[in-house]
């Protein structure tokens, strides 16, 4: 199994067009997280999540963290 997580989905849903717009609410709520953070995480490139990093984009997004992550079986493709 692997985690997967779904916030390319939650953006499109939430109408939030680009990592830019989203990076641009995350700071005007107040909070901060670097660009490349997003950029990894929204391309499933990490292999570690800060919790502040989930609890960020479930309060900016208003989401639900098992909205955010799902785990999926492992292909091999």
């Amino acid at each position: 199994m692997i985690m997967k997580n779904r916030l390319k989905i939650i953006m499109a849903e939430k109408g939030v067009n680009s990592i830019s717009q989203l990076h641009r609410m995350i700071q005007e709520q107040g909070h901060t997280m670097s660009r490349r953070t997003l950029d990894k995480f929204v391309r499933n490139e990490n292999n570690q999540v800060h919790y502040e990093t989930l609890i960020t984009l479930c309060q900016v997004l208003n989401c639900e963290l098992h909205e955010l992550l799902v785990l999926q079986e492992e292909t091999n493709d």
